[in-house]
């Protein structure tokens, strides 16, 4: 009877390891991948050029984190009150010649990959026309002081999205 009851508390112990191996293998496993996940976080960032001398003028976004963004959503602000897409936010602007100001809307699901620049707003000269002194200067002055933009992006690996406004406070 003695043997039976020793035999029965060792099986109870190898029981009980075996489930906490169990638990803490499956700890590692949800900690690997949390560190995967956040390896590959992007970080989406603002450039605002507005130096005519040197062009381009416009406003980028960059993804300077070490995994691809996938791009939800681009929200246009003009002084800090919602417009929606871009040709609403320029029409806002009043801007002399919206033909030499190119745009680039994101559709939900692209991504911007690592180190990858896109320009969202940029003013790029016809050569075949004449130049207007207003031009550039004027959509220099549109972005700083009227237009902000908010990008809402998530990992690749993940529905976990953040969201960056390209001027503090000027989004929602």
């Amino acid at each position: 009877m003695g043997t039976d009851r020793i035999a029965n508390v060792f099986s109870g112990i190898a029981l009980l390891v075996s489930i906490l191996a169990l638990i803490l293998t499956g700890l590692q496993w949800w900690k690997a991948h949390s560190q995967l996940l956040l390896s590959m976080k992007p970080t989406v960032d603002f450039t605002m050029s507005t130096d005519e001398d040197d062009p381009p003028v416009g406003m980028s976004i960059e993804n300077a984190g070490p995994g691809p963004a996938r791009i939800k959503s681009i929200t246009y602000f003009v002084d800090r009150k919602e417009v929606g897409d871009v040709g609403k936010a320029l029409e806002f602007g009043n801007l002399p010649d919206v033909e030499d100001i190119h745009t680039l809307d994101f559709d939900d699901g692209d991504t911007l990959a690592v180190g990858g620049t896109v320009w969202l707003v940029k003013y790029m000269k016809m050569a075949h026309r004449r130049k207007d002194a207003r031009e550039p200067d004027a959509l220099a002055t549109f972005i700083e002081q009227h237009l902000a933009v908010e990008v809402e992006f998530c990992p690749v690996l993940s529905d976990n999205c953040y969201k960056r406004c390209s001027t503090k406070g000027w989004c929602r």
